[in-house]
């Protein structure tokens, strides 16, 4: 017997939570809130919500997605094209690669993992805005946004898992 129509529809809507979720944090790490200089060290919401769901729910989160995630980054943010995609599809890659060191132990050893990938993705980002750009870019605001950003993951990550406990249970 076939899945009803209806049940395709409900698991395909629960399937998308991961990356409706993380397009919804690209946008919300491009709307000015008033303080001064935050948007040069916003947080990296999408790097979170990858790392995340590459360990959690590779499936949900492929990549092709993380492409996809990359682009529309890129376009919110004004970086280069494909710039966002390239470190995205690395967080993925990493993440995918060590996911079984990852999976069913304790939390502090997630976010060292993301402290780790994070700061990879950091330098490289850095590194690449040089090269870009043909000049030294202020290494700062990168740090700071890193900083921002292994200070958020234990919430993400608290909210991401809730999301898998009770929305993708059937997925």
């Amino acid at each position: 017997m076939s899945p009803t129509l209806a049940y395709q529809f409900n698991r395909f809507l629960r399937g998308s939570v991961p990356f409706a979720l993380t397009v919804l944090l690209a946008m919300m790490s491009v709307v000015p809130i008033g303080i001064s200089g935050y948007a040069n060290v916003t947080p990296a919401f999408v790097a979170i919500s990858v790392f995340y769901w590459s360990i959690h729910r590779p499936y949900l989160m492929n990549a092709p997605l993380c492409f996809l995630l990359g682009v529309i980054s890129d376009c919110l943010t004004g970086t280069p094209l494909g710039l966002s995609s390239l470190l995205l599809l690395l967080t993925h890659g990493i993440a995918l690669s060590q996911r079984r060191i990852f999976i069913g132990k304790s939390f502090f050893l997630t976010w060292f993992g993301y402290l780790l990938i994070g700061f990879i993705i950091a330098m490289l980002s850095w590194v690449i805005a040089c090269l870009y750009s043909l000049a030294y870019v202020p290494i700062a605001p990168i740090l700071a946004q890193y900083g921002l950003s292994l200070l958020v993951f234990p919430f993400f990550a608290w909210l991401f898992g809730m999301l898998q406990n009770n929305l993708l249970r059937l997925t």
